[in-house]
């Protein structure tokens, strides 16, 4: 999911001179789930609760923001559309806390 939403927020970008500021959230948020795969076999499910509740955070901000002329005023060209993958997004996203929620408390204590 991590290079897909690298991947997907690159091309959205490229070529606009704004891939710099407006896709370092998403950049972000795709660093920290691959470092929480990276790191959930020594820590356990903790950091994947962790990346994949950012990722629901940043979801659905932008969720919000993009469906807003759906409700109100004249709708932008693609908006139904977005908002559906959006919408596909935070539910895988809610999934996947749901799981790393239920691991974790499965889990035996690993320490620092």
């Amino acid at each position: 999911m991590a290079l897909l939403l690298v991947l997907g927020e690159l091309a959205r970008r490229w070529g606009t001179g704004t891939v710099i500021p407006l896709a370092l959230d998403d950049l972000a948020v795709a660093a920290l789930l691959l470092w929480a795969a990276w790191r959930s076999a020594a820590r356990g499910p903790a950091p994947l609760l962790l990346a994949w509740g950012a990722f629901c955070g940043l979801v659905l901000v932008l969720l919000a923001t993009n469906s807003a002329p759906l409700f109100s005023g004249p709708p932008k060209s693609g908006a139904g559309l977005y908002t559906a993958a959006l919408s596909a997004l935070l539910i895988l996203g809610a999934w996947a806390c749901r799981r790393a929620l239920r691991l974790t408390v499965a889990a035996p204590d690993r320490g620092p």
